[in-house]
């Protein structure tokens, strides 16, 4: 088998992946006492998603043959 490229099994190829530091929710806690406050998350800048780190936002992977 030659090597060729796959769709990224993390992301499926969508390129994106639900943010690591958020969980996907976009949000993270305010501080504590701040009455259930939430600030955009830090990591995705409040979308939710980060480019996928395991194919670094291509979609695809690299098929490595035996």
């Amino acid at each position: 088998m030659v090597g060729g490229l796959v769709d990224c099994p993390w992301c499926q190829g969508l390129k994106v992946m639900g943010c690591p530091t958020c969980g996907g929710s976009g949000s993270l806690p305010a501080q504590p006492g701040a009455g259930g406050a939430h600030t955009p998350c830090p990591g995705c800048q409040g979308k939710g998603v980060c480019q996928c780190t395991a194919c670094k936002g291509t979609g695809v992977k690299q098929v490595v043959p035996f």
